[in-house]
């Protein structure tokens, strides 16, 4: 049953067409925020909007590339004028690919930088011009990854990108402090989530989800609730005195850290 952790609050999720995402716009939901999901699939967010609205949640999707400037520009404009204000803004799209650094082209380092890296700056960028400007503040939550912190085999570009979003966060803290005490800027970092990104990557066996489990502390595979009741978490209230951390939901898997 909802608490209302987030009652009032209007909730931008970037990426809110499926996995994380979407996980955590219907649990932001459930906890009384308004949302606006966002994304380049109309017909996968349409579907997030509907599963919002079918729980008596409240929900829009607004279509979305969030390596453009120009759309988040447009996003800010729509969400002020229609809404007056943004409490929250997960910066959760992104991409994932495993390969060998060798066999790693250029281009495709470069698309993941832009996907992961420049969409967050963009999108911290904007949020903080309203948030700064508001009262109560605000929350920004940066999805990084357990690869932002740990080197991972075969992912040298991932983990370059979200190594950035992780730092860049704790930069941004201080600065969005300095411009009002009361905007908050954190990164989360989940370790390995069943989610399309994984599946598509790896495929979605008995086998492989146990394998994943026992490669941490917990012996549990982390699924996308888990991730959700982080961003609720931050995004709450009673996170106001959090600002600059790499909040890691991993089973354990950073703390014990081994090349398996």
């Amino acid at each position: 049953m909802s608490s209302g952790r987030l009652a009032g609050k209007v909730c931008v999720v970037t990426g809110a067409t499926s996995g994380l995402g979407r996980a955590a716009a219907l649990r932001m939901a459930a906890e009384g925020a308004t949302i606006i999901g966002t994304g380049r699939k109309a017909e996968q967010g349409a579907l997030t909007v509907a599963r919002i609205r079918e729980a008596g949640g409240q929900a829009e999707f607004v279509s979305q590339d969030v390596t453009l400037e120009a759309d988040w520009t447009g996003l800010i404009e729509h969400c002020r004028a229609r809404y007056g204000r943004i409490d929250v803004l997960l910066n959760n799209a992104g991409g994932f690919f495993v390969r060998p650094l060798e066999e790693t082209s250029l281009e495709e380092f470069q698309w993941l930088w832009r996907v992961n890296v420049e969409s967050v700056f963009l999108g911290t960028r904007a949020a903080l011009g309203v948030m700064a400007a508001q009262p109560e503040g605000g929350s920004i939550i940066n999805m990084s990854s357990l690869a932002g912190q740990v080197g991972l085999d075969q992912a040298s570009a991932y983990c370059a990108s979200k190594a950035a979003v992780t730092q860049f966060s704790r930069a941004a803290a201080v600065e969005a402090a300095a411009l009002n005490p009361r905007v908050r800027v954190n990164s989360l970092n989940p370790g390995v989530i069943l989610t399309e990104m994984i599946t598509g990557s790896y495929g979605d066996s008995e086998e492989l989800q146990q394998y994943f489990a026992k490669d941490n502390a917990l012996k549990m595979m982390g699924r996308p609730e888990h991730i959700a009741d982080a961003v609720v978490y931050l995004a709450a209230d009673e996170s106001r005195h959090v600002t600059g951390i790499a909040l890691s939901v991993d089973g354990g898997r950073g703390a014990d850290f081994r090349d398996k």
